[in-house]
């Protein structure tokens, strides 16, 4: 605190030039500091805030394809993001919707779906982790997933007909594992997924209330888009 002493004019002048000069090198310190050193208090409370925004970003991706929204899903994707999916890239969006919109719908692929008893992933394969760059303008993720996986019976006989025109038709497993996910933020300062990996750890054929699993073996995707009309742009 400047305390005004008369007849020293010349000194309390210096005396608040200085502070000023303080004052703003410390603004300029703090803001370095915001711009890379993790250590800043400032800094960590702005990674925090981004990391729980994507947490919830994430936890309502998983709302939206739980109840089949794959409208909503598409639209938290970059427009040139990619998913990589059994074997599959799907690209831009495009490929994102060709996935979401026209493959997981018509396999019923997506829901949440408890853990094949005996098929478990191991918790330590599974650890959830997100990471903010200091920018706070990118950031990856790992997230883990239970979930009912499917496709269309393909065979033209008469009693699969009548079960695809009753919404039925569809072979259906679980998979377990955990989507890798990098993300950035659009113009507007909006997060977007900009990749995601299903990185799927184990498969079982098996319905919700049984108390046993059977293996499944599951086939990549070989074919891809426009000769598959639901499938990747490239084979990975």
């Amino acid at each position: 605190m400047n305390i005004l002493i008369p007849n020293s004019r010349r000194s309390f002048i210096w005396r608040l030039g200085a502070g000023a000069s303080a004052a703003a090198a410390s603004v300029a310190g703090m803001g370095a500091a915001r711009a890379g050193n993790a250590e800043d208090p400032a800094l960590r409370a702005a990674l925090l805030e981004e990391e729980l925004a994507l947490r919830r970003f994430h936890q309502g991706f998983e709302q939206a394809m739980d109840k089949g929204l794959h409208e909503e899903v598409t639209g938290m994707f970059a427009d040139d993001a990619v998913v990589l999916f059994n074997g599959g890239m799907f690209s831009s969006s495009r490929g994102v919707g060709r996935l979401y919109r026209e493959r997981f719908a018509a396999g019923k692929t997506g829901g949440r779906m408890e853990p094949a008893p005996g098929f478990e992933v191991a918790a330590g394969q599974q650890q959830e982790s997100v990471v903010v760059a200091a920018d706070r303008n990118s950031a990856t993720a790992v997230f883990p997933y239970s979930i009912r996986v499917g496709e269309p019976i393909e065979t033209e006989s008469s009693l699969a007909a009548m079960a695809r025109l009753h919404g039925e038709g569809v072979r259906t497993w679980w998979e377990g594992g955990v989507y890798r996910i990098a993300y950035r933020k659009d113009a507007a300062g909006n997060w977007k997924i900009g990749r995601l990996e299903y990185d799927t750890l184990s498969r079982a054929d098996y319905r919700p209330g049984r108390r046993y699993a059977q293996p499944i073996s599951v086939a990549r995707l070989t074919t891809r888009f426009p000769e598959d009309q639901q499938g990747p742009d490239e084979l990975v």
